[in-house]
């Protein structure tokens, strides 16, 4: 125990947490919109989870045994509401038997009731911005609340509100929207923000009905919320919280708004759109916008036909070549790790030294290989299988959404009418016809109501690009032109050809309504990016922290709306005040505005945490700052907490650090009613890839290895345990 502090006291909540959709198994009968979206995304699904809905025992056992007091979890609204209007007495019933497990631990059950998930039936009425959602959610309230509202004193309605507008709005840098259900594809920045207003006003009138609702039922129900607060220093979000509490309009709220949805600077590269054998990777995706997935490729090792190498092991201590920024020159280290590698500038060079065996094999996509070798019969040969899978995209410049949109829907349709397989086969009729890539990217709004609006491109907004674009009659678009099947020029004729070439054909279509106004730029493989570059890109991460400073997106809204400080529109008056107690989440913070901070604070906003940024010291300030807006209320820390490492901070001492501000703030007068650890187990992070960078939990329990889900404990839970032991740290 600290000497600086005094113990919290007995009462105080220690808690963990868990979610329906992360932690119970995946039921096709109750689908709720995160489904539809990881699936459509291509995201991790769910698939068992830790299985919760058969072993809520276990965890409320193992929350328990670590001292905890509260245990939260959520209410499967799909499950609960199968159908609009029928309520499934079994999902009930069996909610009902988790809260008095619960209860017979002698445990605060804390129950969440919408946790970024609901029924398709929903989405399929409108949604979260519908006029008419309030009284949805408030029949789903009274539901709940009328057969478990007997057992539970504390409720919150909306899991992390702050976050759900993330699922109508995208920064300008996001390729996709980050969550559920994402607006039909094109939707224009005022559509993004009309929307985002829409769905807080929603959220207000829907928690006041639903916090009315459950009082009814316990009139000593405590009911609140809990927004995700990013870690800014307290002058800067006071700031930040300016922005939305000056608004004074509804458009005032969606010109603010298009700082974050719009690029200031767009830049002139000296191309329109690259289609060139391009690999949709993370780390060009800083650099470029990619559009929807067009090709599957894999890197393979090419040897001449009478090679002695059979194997991958045979290359070892051999040269292999790569070329020049491709992504076999990022890759060959990590795949073929004992040999002798030799960078060139272009494939005709590398065959050239295969040829006199300067080297004894190329690492290169197979698609490239492939149309060497259609050049060359039986020259040349492949080792063995594809080392990666290696998803190909069109590149254009980030900021743009018009003409990303345009070349979005162009690939879409070149994949979806058979134009692709026609093309595949017209150029490699020895081969068998590949997967056709997943249509990617589409509207889960759109999917599950039929509202998409997939149209021709119209004229775009003046000083975009696809505007410029439009106005000068053309399209330049960089190909390769060697690499027969996919992008090649005869030299006799100079006429391109190749499935790319048809693809960008379908882009000037889809702009122009006319395949030929089109010009072509051969390039190399180093030059694919440069090309779509220009001086104003040093701007990006300015424009970033400008975006993300000068918007009323990342306030506090919810709590200055139940304070009173927002506009009607957003927040009426009769949803003021309406909580009766402060709730929030915190994860992650920067003391200062270095560029590198901010970078990792959005990154891990948008649900990156390999390098997420740790500042414990904020949520001291976070404490007083609620405690002076909210006078005499109990503040509640609804969630905080770390995967394995973040920032170089292993996740026992993460939570060390965040209780002792806890206890710090406590003892300095703060009526901090209890902190809740994110999470009880590991569980599926919203369609994140499992593993340490995605891992919460407590209790480690391997969701793809592991068929009998044992939850074992990490040093974190120790850590925890002891904490609660001590009270404090």
């Amino acid at each position: 125990m600290s000497d600086r502090y005094s113990p919290l006291p007995e009462s105080f909540l220690f808690g963990v947490a868990s979610a329906d959709h992360q932690c119970e198994a995946y039921d096709s009968r109750f689908e709720d919109i995160r489904d539809v979206w990881e699936r459509r995304r291509a995201l991790t699904p769910r698939g068992q989870a830790t299985d919760f809905w058969n072993r809520y025992a276990e965890d409320i056992g193992l929350a328990k045994s670590l001292g905890c007091k509260a245990f939260r979890f959520s209410i499967a609204w799909s499950r609960v509401e199968p159908e609009p209007g029928k309520f499934d007495d079994a999902a009930l019933d069996h909610y009902r038997q988790v809260i008095q497990t619960i209860r017979s631990y002698g445990m605060e059950p804390i129950v969440t009731l919408h946790h970024f998930t609901h029924p398709l039936h929903v989405e399929g009425r409108g949604g979260l911005t519908a006029e008419e959602f309030p009284a949805i959610f408030a029949s789903y309230a009274t539901e709940a609340a009328k057969r478990l509202g007997d057992l539970v004193r504390y409720w919150i309605t909306f899991n992390e509100p702050s976050q759900l507008i993330y699922g109508y709005v995208k920064p300008w840098w996001e390729r996709a929207y980050f969550m559920p259900p994402g607006l039909p594809r094109g939707a224009s920045m005022s559509q993004q923000m009309a929307a985002v207003g829409d769905l807080m006003r929603n959220l207000f009138i829907a928690h006041t009905r639903a916090r009315a609702i459950i009082k009814q039922f316990n009139p000593d129900a405590q009911v609140g919320a809990n927004p995700m607060l990013l870690g800014l220093p307290l002058w800067l979000q006071k700031i930040v919280d300016f922005n939305v509490t000056r608004i004074r309009s509804r458009e005032d709220f969606i010109n603010q708004g298009k700082r974050f949805t719009e690029r200031a600077l767009l830049e002139k590269g000296q191309v329109d759109v690259v289609i060139a054998t391009l690999t949709a990777t993370p780390e060009r995706g800083e650099q470029v916008a990619f559009s929807e997935v067009y090709y599957l490729a894999g890197e393979t090792l090419l040897v001449k036909s009478q090679s002695q190498i059979q194997e991958l092991s045979d290359v070892a201590g051999k040269k292999v070549a790569v070329i020049q920024g491709s992504t076999a020159e990022a890759n060959i280290y990590e795949l073929l790790p004992n040999t002798d590698v030799v960078v060139l500038a272009d494939y005709e060079e590398a065959l050239r030294a295969l040829d006199y065996d300067q080297i004894a094999a190329i690492l290169a996509d197979d698609t490239i290989l492939l149309g060497i070798m259609q050049q060359h019969p039986k020259q040349y040969r492949f080792v063995n299988h594809r080392l990666t899978e290696e998803p190909y995209a069109a590149a254009v410049v980030k900021g743009d959404r018009f003409l990303l949109n345009a070349v979005d829907v162009a690939v879409r349709r070149f994949k979806e009418s058979g134009a692709w397989a026609e093309s595949f086969a017209r150029y490699f009729p020895d081969e068998p016809l590949p997967e056709l890539p997943r249509m990617g990217r589409r509207s889960t709004l759109g999917d599950i109501s039929g509202r998409e609006n997939v149209t021709k491109a119209s004229v775009a907004e003046p000083g975009t690009p696809l505007r410029r674009i439009q106005d000068r009659g053309y399209l330049i678009v960089a190909v390769k032109d060697n690499v027969p099947g996919f992008g090649y020029r005869d030299p006799k004729t100079g006429e391109f050809s190749g499935l790319e070439i048809d693809l960008a054909r379908a882009v000037a279509e889809e702009i122009f309504g006319d395949r030929n106004k089109i010009q072509f730029r051969p390039v190399k493989t180093a030059e694919r990016l440069p090309l779509l570059r220009s001086i104003v890109s040093i701007f990006d991460p300015l424009q970033k922290i400008f975006s993300i400073l000068s918007t009323s997106l990342t306030s506090n809204w919810w709590h200055l709306g139940m304070a009173g400080k927002l506009p009607e529109f957003l927040c009426p008056k009769d949803c003021v005040d309406q909580q009766d107690f402060v709730g929030f989440d915190y994860y992650w913070g920067i003391s200062n505005l270095r560029i590198n901070r901010v970078k990792q604070l959005m990154d891990a906003a948008f649900g990156r945490f390999n390098n997420a940024p740790v500042w414990s010291g904020v949520l001291y300030d976070m404490l007083k700052f609620h405690a002076q807006l909210f006078p005499g209320k109990e503040i509640l820390i609804v969630e905080n907490g770390c995967v394995e490492i973040a920032d170089g901070v292993k996740r026992e001492e993460y939570i060390h650090r965040h209780l002792a501000e806890v206890q710090r703030a406590y003892n300095d007068g703060v009526k901090v009613a209890g902190y809740i650890c994110w999470s009880a187990t590991s569980n599926r992070e919203w369609g994140l890839k499992f593993g340490p960078a995605s891992d919460f939990g407590l209790y480690h329990v391997d969701l793809d290895k592991d068929p009998e889900l044992k939850r074992l404990p990490t040093a974190a839970a120790i850590a925890y345990k002891e904490i609660i032991q001590k009270r404090g740290v």
